[in-house]
């Protein structure tokens, strides 16, 4: 793996320490001149780079401090402890973060047109399967939506958890070990997922289509919501972040070369990701919810989580007007 690839992931996946642990939503709930400021946390610089893209980050009416995460659990700690008003997830995260108790809603949710989670091993590997790493050391991020992902492979191939050697790894840290050839494969998702293949010569065994959810969420914490200001500001985030979806559809080109830019990743790896994480927001109903119950119970099920919890009490549908009435993008 080029030492230019791997500094520019570690560059883009760091935690920005001065926003999430030097200030608490609270100190940002007025910006310069009375602005609402809404911490926004944001995974490989995705949702901030869609939004500067497609222009959904002119004039707005509020402020944005932006707050990088490695990865959905740490996002979502965060938010929870009141350091981030609003961020986006994959599916696992909220599984955990409900089962855990955090005072979180998701609020908007997002369908995604491919799967974004996928097991890798490396190039010389004769496994074609996750029955063949029965015993064997797999690495995800706990609580990712990759560790979703694991658990359904061994679901549908007859095992459980205990049948492989779980390696609990960040992104990062599982992309150092799969290089180093320290696992026996690794479940991550975009763009690390493909900095495995072209960088580590990894090759995918296989991925989420029709096991995962293929839904990515936006949530907010309770005492978020309950602020009209942050609320109100949220509401049109959730608009924006609409509208620049609606775009994205028809302005790849125009996206990828911002992503690449920010993320200092190339763009072809910035063109995998888009391929794998872009879709339209959809209003929460119960198609939503009901994928999201059958991701718990699997969870619970293997044992992951101590109970089953109600899907629908996690889910917060009163941004569904400003998904469904979103206007033309830009």
């Amino acid at each position: 793996m080029s030492s230019r690839i791997a500094g520019a992931v570690v560059a883009v996946i760091a935690v920005v320490a001065a926003v999430v642990t030097g200030c608490s939503s609270d100190d940002a709930a007025s910006g310069s001149g009375g602005r609402v400021t809404l911490v926004v946390g944001d995974q490989v610089q995705q949702t901030r780079s869609l939004l500067e893209a497609s222009g959904e980050l002119d004039d707005l009416p509020y402020d944005i401090d932006w707050a990088a995460f490695e990865s959905g659990p740490p996002l979502l700690e965060a938010a929870a402890a009141g350091k981030v008003d609003f961020g986006g997830t994959g599916d696992v995260p909220p599984v955990f973060a409900q089962a855990g108790g955090a005072p979180l809603k998701i609020v908007a949710v997002q369908s995604r047109t491919a799967p974004n989670d996928f097991l890798l091993v490396p190039a010389g590997s004769s496994v074609t399967s996750i029955a063949a790493l029965k015993g064997k050391k797999v690495a995800f991020a706990k609580g990712s939506s990759s560790h979703g992902l694991v658990l359904a492979l061994l679901a549908q191939a007859g095992l459980g958890p205990d049948d492989i050697e779980a390696t609990y790894l960040s992104p990062n840290e599982g992309l150092s070990a799969f290089t180093a050839d320290q696992v026996d494969a690794w479940a991550v998702w975009n763009p690390f997922a493909t900095v495995g293949q072209t960088q580590a010569h990894g090759k995918v065994i296989a991925d989420g289509a029709e096991l995962t959810t293929q839904q990515g969420y936006y949530l907010a914490p309770e005492s978020a919501l309950a602020d009209s200001g942050k609320n109100a500001a949220i509401k049109d985030l959730i608009g924006r972040i609409t509208r620049a979806n609606q775009w994205s559809v028809t302005h790849e080109d125009a996206w990828i070369p911002t992503y690449s830019k920010l993320t200092k990743l190339p763009e072809p790896v910035a063109r995998a990701t888009f391929a794998t994480s872009s879709g339209t927001l959809v209003a929460i109903g119960d198609e939503q919810i009901a994928k999201q119950q059958r991701l718990i119970d699997l969870f619970a099920k293997a044992g992951e989580i101590p109970k089953a919890s109600d899907a629908g009490a996690y889910f917060d549908p009163q941004f569904n007007a400003a998904v469904t009435g979103a206007g033309a993008s830009r």
